[in-house]
């Protein structure tokens, strides 16, 4: 039976990803501000190493965000993308239409994968898995739907990923960090969950930062996500004029950056 916590849990993530409003403001965070401009999403396709041919599945693809701007996928991969969030598939759907690449959409749980056993030459979760109820569930199911040789793409992010970020929210939110994700499912967490389901795990790290030059961007990327239900607009109001307090003394506002990708066999 699931418990009042859980039930409470589910409510606000699909409040929190009915759409891609909240996901998009802090992508522009990173879009804009990244000190490593090659990209993470570039750094993470390179990786996905496919046959010509190959059948692709997306669990979690919120607002399409790998595949954006990616011509070159190949012609011949059968790409399909899904999300619990009917709401994400369409601005999905709307965002690659110009991509010239067929892709198919489907609303799905990565708990119960609505396809065969051994379907699927690569099965991509890009930093979702820490969302999910029960991880090792998932992992299960994208085991199952994976060919022999198949292989599975996991990106998430370290625990020191925007730390300057949890110290701003103990000081001024009186909350120990901004978000349970890296706990739930990190880099340092996840392998456990990784080799639980896989015989072979490679973990790579991309290197980043973030130096923040502007104010609102930071204060969207902040309110977008679900602390804003658990802080006053005093304490917002107060984050904000410290936020532009500094970025006027010092002209930014550096951040640390942790993320990467775990490569896996079954």
């Amino acid at each position: 039976m699931a418990t009042d916590t859980s039930i409470d849990s589910a409510r606000l993530l699909r409040e929190q990803y009915k759409d891609g409003s909240n996901l998009s403001a802090r992508i522009r965070l990173h879009q804009r501000f990244s000190t490593n401009r090659y990209g993470q999403m570039r750094w993470m396709f390179d990786r996905i190493q496919l046959p010509d041919n190959a059948r692709v599945l997306e669990v979690g693809c919120g607002t399409g965000l790998l595949w954006r701007g990616r011509p070159q996928v190949p012609g011949g991969w059968r790409v399909i993308l899904t999300d619990m969030s009917d709401g994400m598939l369409r601005e999905t759907r709307a965002s690659l239409t110009q991509l010239g690449h067929s892709f198919s959409y489907m609303q799905a749980d990565a708990q119960a994968i609505p396809f065969r056993d051994e379907s699927f030459d690569a099965v991509i979760a890009n930093h979702m898995l820490y969302h999910v109820p029960d991880i090792p569930r998932a992992l299960g199911e994208v085991r199952r739907v994976l060919k022999p040789s198949g292989v599975c793409y996991a990106a998430t992010m370290g625990l020191a990923n925007m730390k300057e970020m949890d110290e701003l929210a103990a000081r001024f939110f009186s909350i120990p960090r901004m978000t349970e994700s890296t706990a739930r499912f990190g880099l340092e967490s996840g392998e456990a969950y990784m080799r639980g389901a896989f015989s072979e795990v490679k973990l790579e790290r991309y290197p980043d930062s973030l130096v923040i030059t502007e104010a609102a961007p930071l204060m969207d990327y902040i309110c977008s996500m679900r602390v804003r239900t658990r802080v006053s607009d005093e304490q917002i109001a107060a984050l904000r004029t410290h936020v532009e307090n500094e970025i006027a003394k010092h002209g930014e506002i550096r951040m640390t950056k942790d993320s990467g990708l775990f490569i896996a066999r079954r």
